[in-house]
């Protein structure tokens, strides 16, 4: 089975330390779970480990309501080996953790400050819990303590709401294994020694991850505040939505199903993603040696199948990180992608093609704009493309791409997450189509 480090509490210690944090080291691993890509120690005997046990830990909810020890210690187990994973849900019931009596408001109970209420079970401070009715589905829902409404410190998954009375404009997530949604979830602070900085990674985790077992393809992108659908981000042009366009793509049958790891850029983000080739090398190092390996130990992810993405400095980073480590990824995908950096002094991406060589990687390059005037890259698009076929790859045209490089352009497309939102879904096809 595979394994995994915990993140109980990651989701709190992100937000204090934001992307402009100072540096820290990262947080140390604890027993890993497995079965929901995050957790801490292992299932006991009998029952599935992580979310996929949730029928059985509900069963021994029902039986430790008799107060019997032996049953309060099973299920005590049961729970502390999920500590950090949110709550647990089977057969239209939800089981809620908490370290104080609180209540639990949700759409599926109409935000009610006292519909459900956490309380000690048989008088016992380790068992602060609430068991309620909750229909199959995609819940949002927060805790409120008197006044107070908060994100769930045991639950990772959350969603963006743009509410102007929610200050945070998160909700907590509660995603049932048939909702045919995937959820976001914080896997916390990834931090550098060499850069002297730390950045929020959040990942997607696919429809029925929870319950299916399997390994799955692996998509890193660059710029993670930027690729959800948080509607107060990107200057107000929104998102990518990459969440969004993963659930309608897999439920159509276009993508098959994988997980995204996104990590947040920093305040030295031009220079890391390549304005200065030095702190460029550096950046990548740590994102091959120290972030992904780290982050792919939460997720149940297949090293053999992953993959590289972003969008204009974040689209030359890719190219730069898919090329110079083809045994790291299986593909790229560059979109506008800032391709100019040492134009001027022949040191450019478009010069080092030529010695960097054929790869055994699939690209996918696009722009928006015009090539008479290099609008969003368009011009240095083509050249990087042709040059990629002057080494060997074989171009095709989006959406029927059937070769190694794929290639596209919107014309009239401005350089904004907007526009690349919109094509979002030519990549996604391309990298991931759906085996029938």
């Amino acid at each position: 089975m595979h394994r995994h480090l915990s993140i109980r509490s990651l989701a709190l210690i992100s937000v204090a330390i934001g992307n402009a944090c100072g540096f820290a080291p990262a947080p140390p691993a604890t027993p890993p779970d497995s079965g929901s890509g995050s957790g801490s120690g292992s299932a006991p005997a009998g029952c599935p480990d992580g979310l996929a046990g949730a029928a059985c830990v509900l069963a021994d909810y029902d039986a430790a309501t008799g107060c019997d020890p032996a049953a309060l210690a099973t299920l005590t187990a049961d729970l502390d080996a999920r500590a950090g994973l949110g709550p647990l849900w089977a057969d239209g019931r939800a089981l809620f953790r908490s370290s104080a009596p609180l209540a639990i408001a949700g759409d599926w109970n109409g935000w009610s400050p006292s519909a459900l209420v956490t309380a000690p079970l048989c008088g016992s401070d380790d068992l602060v819990l609430a068991v309620g009715p909750v229909p199959s589905g995609y819940h949002t829902y927060k805790t409120v303590t008197g006044d107070t409404w908060a994100l769930d410190p045991e639950n990772p998954a959350f969603a963006y709401d743009d509410f102007t009375g929610n200050p945070d404009h998160r909700n907590n997530v509660l995603d049932t294994p048939d909702s045919g949604r995937g959820r976001l979830v914080e896997l916390g602070p990834q931090c550098s020694t060499a850069l002297n900085n730390c950045r929020d990674v959040t990942a997607y985790l696919p429809p029925g991850y929870d319950t299916s077992g399997v390994t799955y393809p692996v998509l890193f992108m660059h710029d993670g505040q930027n690729v959800w659908d948080d509607h107060t981000c990107c200057f107000g042009h929104t998102g990518w939505e990459i969440n969004v366009t993963l659930d309608a793509e897999i439920a159509a049958g276009k993508v098959e199903p994988i997980v995204v790891i996104a990590a947040d850029n920093t305040v030295a983000r031009n220079d890391e993603y390549g304005l200065d080739a030095t702190t460029m090398a550096t950046f990548m190092d740590f994102q091959v040696n120290q972030l992904q390996p780290a982050t792919l130990a939460m997720v149940r992810g297949d090293a053999g199948r992953v993959y590289i993405a972003g969008s204009s400095l974040g689209g030359l980073v890719s190219m730069e990180l898919g090329l110079r480590y083809p045994k790291t990824y299986a593909g790229i995908a560059s979109l506008s992608g800032a391709f100019w950096p040492g134009l001027d002094t022949h040191t450019a991406l478009l010069d080092q093609l030529p010695t960097l060589g054929k790869q055994p990687v699939s690209i996918y390059v696009d722009s928006g704009g015009d090539p008479s005037d290099d609008s969003d890259g368009a011009q240095d698009t083509i050249d990087v493309r042709d040059e990629l076929v002057t080494l060997g790859w074989t171009l095709s045209t989006s959406p029927a791409c059937t070769t190694d490089l794929c290639y596209y352009r919107e014309p009239g497309a401005t350089h904004d997450e907007l526009a690349w939102k919109a094509r979002a879904f030519r990549f996604l096809e391309y990298l991931f189509p759906r085996q029938t």
